[in-house]
């Protein structure tokens, strides 16, 4: 393979592209690592799973654009991520269980079709 300037900029758009995203994870921490107030303490304890419940509902939401069936099956697999997380207390667990939950009801269940 030999190396044009196609390439070359390729692999610097890269780079550039993977510095610009790094910085901007790793400059919250620079700025706030002194702070520690009890609001910015709170809010970082309650901001992910408040943006995680968002994503979540806006993702079921949006299936109803293609079809009711995926609808259904996402409110389903949704409210055995829940049950499952009131039962063991994990988020990991409860993410997986959810979304093997809605590979099978999507792929192997066809009651809602």
């Amino acid at each position: 393979m030999s190396w044009n300037n196609n390439n070359t900029y390729i692999i610097f758009a890269i780079i550039v592209m993977a510095l610009v995203t790094y910085s901007t994870r790793i400059i919250p921490f620079i700025f706030f690592k002194k702070i520690n107030t009890p609001t910015l303490i709170q809010t970082g304890k309650q901001l992910p799973v408040c943006l995680m419940a968002i994503l979540t509902l806006y993702s079921i939401d949006s299936l109803k654009e293609f079809d009711t069936h995926y609808l259904i099956n996402g409110w389903i697999a949704c409210l055995g991520c829940i049950f499952v997380y009131l039962i063991m207390r994990s988020v990991f667990t409860s993410m997986i269980i959810g979304t093997v939950i809605y590979f099978i009801l999507l792929n192997y269940v066809h009651v809602f079709n």
